[in-house]
């Protein structure tokens, strides 16, 4: 197996508007869509980790986050959101379809961007994602949308807190000060957007689908996404919201586990093999065939999505 690679940072124009994108390792494309007011580079400790299993991470900053170039005020909305990210893709000349996995506030644009852009999306993997519609999800039901945005900040325990404040400020600090209003409205988006229909639509399909919730919770809860069943069970794990920051080893291991299995129900549907001979990367679990140009010719991708 491959050591870590290390991330590197660029900017890319998409459509006249800059974002900056982290990439770490070569194989099969990954994106990791993070959480509301922070950047990948609070991620990196885990999601890079994923290098060593033969996957190419690709973590862009959202619009309006990171020193990435924000959508318009009045075009706020998981619709924009996924529109920019799939153009992103197509301007790195992803040929491949990609894991997706999104946390919080990008659960619900991997969610938005698989209904848009199917073709682009291998599979889902959902941590603690926004999406279970209005007044089902946040532990604090009787807060406003403000009350909710500051208690973001204080989620974590004392301890972890100690450990993972450096980072979650180095992200939420600048955000907060250069996109106030994008942040606030976001907020807003992301404690009233309802994506279960959306997502049983994805389990549907026959897209792979793994919803992950931290026990301790207590910003976002399932809601209605509690009733999206698929294949795959939902995980639970011990953590709150933020868990993932703190326990990046356990959070890449629980990742590379579930895009394993997401490679493994691909081969199934395909009558292939699903053993891994030993010493073989995650990559070579994934039929050839997906492993070489698959992006759909763009007129069929438009009416697709």
């Amino acid at each position: 197996m491959t050591r870590t690679a290390p991330p590197t940072w660029r900017t890319v124009d998409v459509d006249g508007a800059a974002m900056r994108v982290m990439e770490a390792g070569s194989g099969d494309p990954l994106l990791f869509l993070h959480g509301w007011g922070l950047s990948p580079q609070t991620y990196a400790g885990g999601v890079t980790r994923l290098t060593a299993a033969g996957i190419r991470v690709i973590a862009p900053s959202l619009p309006g986050f990171g020193g990435s170039a924000g959508p318009p005020l009045r075009g706020i909305d998981l619709p924009a959101y996924a529109q920019r990210i799939g153009r992103l893709l197509d301007v790195l000349e992803v040929d491949q379809p990609a894991f997706v996995v999104g946390h919080s506030f990008g659960g619900g644009v991997a969610i938005q961007l698989a209904t848009d852009r199917p073709e682009r999306v291998r599979s889902l993997t959902l941590l603690n994602s926004v999406g279970g519609g209005p007044g089902q999800r946040t532990g604090l039901v009787d807060a406003s949308w403000l009350r909710w945005m500051l208690g973001t900040v204080s989620e974590l325990s004392p301890r972890d807190l100690a450990r993972s404040a450096p980072a979650m400020l180095r992200a939420f600090v600048p955000n907060a000060l250069r996109k106030p209003l994008t942040l606030a409205l976001t907020a807003k988006l992301a404690l009233t957007v309802d994506l279960a229909d959306e997502a049983a639509r994805l389990v549907a399909t026959g897209m792979p689908v793994l919803f992950i919730w931290g026990d301790e919770d207590k910003l976002i809860l399932p809601g209605a996404l509690a009733a999206v069943a698929g294949k795959l069970p939902a995980e639970v794990v011990h953590g709150r919201h933020g868990w993932l920051l703190v326990q990046p080893e356990e959070f890449a291991t629980l990742l590379r586990n579930a895009l394993v299995v997401h490679a493994m129900l691909e081969r199934s549907r395909r009558g292939q093999a699903v053993v891994l001979p030993r010493g073989a990367r995650l990559a070579d679990l994934l039929p050839v065939e997906r492993r070489s140009a698959a992006r759909l010719p763009r007129g069929q991708a438009r009416a697709r999505g």
